[in-house]
Parts: C-alpha cells; sequence; structure tokens
C-alpha cells in the first residue's frame, strides 16, 4: 500500500532571514493547498536564529501577496534525514550543508530512489538561468529593489519546482 507521503523540502541560505523564508513563502502560496509537498527553511549561520525575517523581505511579500512570517532557524542534523530536498540559495550554502551532512545521504524512502541528490541549488528550477547564474541573489544589505529582484527569480523559479514535486509524487503514488 502506497503512504502517499509528500515530497519534503527545506530551502536553506546563510541566516534563513531573507532569502530562505521568502522562498518557503512563495512555495507555500503558490502549493494553494494541494498536497504533494510541504515545506520549510533554515539557515547554514546561526545570527538569526529565532529573529523574524527581514523587514524588507516581509514588504516585499506582503506587497506581491506572500506571508513571510517564518521564525529563523539554523539547519539541524535531523533536516538531512527529514527532508526529501534541500534547496540551496547559492554555491556556498551548498558547500556549507555539505560538509553539515558529511557527505552521507541519510534519506529514507522512495523519494531518495527517485531524486539522487538531496542537496541541490534552488535556481535548477529557473527557467532563466545560464550556467554560472544558477545562485538565487542576496539582498542582505541592500535596498528594496534587491529584494524585488530576488522575488522576481522566486516567483518564476517556482512554478517549475511545484511541477517537478508534483511529478515526484504521482511517481510515488502511481498516479
Amino acid at each position: 500500500m502506497v503512504t502517499n507521503r509528500p515530497v519534503s523540502v527545506l530551502f536553506v541560505c546563510l541566516g534563513n532571514h531573507c532569502r530562505s523564508p521568502s522562498a518557503q513563502a512563495v512555495a507555500e502560496t503558490m502549493l494553494a493547498g494541494r498536497t504533494f509537498a510541504r515545506f520549510d527553511s533554515a539557515g547554514t549561520g546561526r545570527s538569526h536564529v529565532g529573529s523574524s525575517p527581514h523587514p524588507l523581505a516581509t514588504a516585499e511579500g506582503a506587497h506581491r501577496g506572500y506571508r513571510v512570517d517564518h521564525v529563523g532557524r539554523h539547519v539541524h542534523p535531523d533536516d538531512f534525514v527529514e527532508f526529501d530536498l534541500i534547496l540551496a540559495m547559492d554555491r556556498m550554502n551548498v558547500e556549507d550543508l555539505e560538509r553539515m551532512r558529511g557527505g552521507v545521504d541519510m534519506r529514507q524512502g522512495y523519494y531518495r530512489t527517485v531524486e539522487p541528490m538531496q542537496v541541490q541549488l534552488l535556481r535548477r528550477w529557473d527557467p532563466f538561468a545560464m550556467p554560472g547564474d544558477e545562485q538565487t541573489p542576496d539582498p542582505w544589505g541592500k535596498g528594496p529593489d534587491a529584494y524585488r529582484e530576488m522575488f522576481d527569480v522566486l516567483e518564476r523559479t517556482m512554478p517549475t519546482l511545484l511541477n517537478h514535486l508534483e511529478w515526484l509524487y504521482k511517481e510515488q503514488t502511481g498516479g
């Protein structure tokens, strides 16, 4: 009997203060009540643990209809078991995540067999990303235009990612 377990995705940036909580908000909103995926976000650094997202991320998200209200947290070792995909915002995040997990894939279950790489760059699913341009722009320390650019990237990337996650889910359920 198939369990119909949703694909679990963790969005990761350095501080869990701008990019990853914004990605989580965009994904949750675009998921729109469908149940094939679930999302969370975390940071590889500890500087914003327990903090609300950056005010400019919250403001730009609200302007676009997203609720960016995640409480910052650090990547936990259990995340490498719990999440089917861990989507990093930049290469430095990927390197930090690979170091943290020790190069060992600890995932259990079906998704490990159809999605061989647990840690990947989010912009793998950006239809406009070119080689060498796979990093999600970091708006930290910049003005409102940088947050608009970040949300532009997230909004064009998320539909392709959601299509992929839905496909993974249907493959698991045979539907």
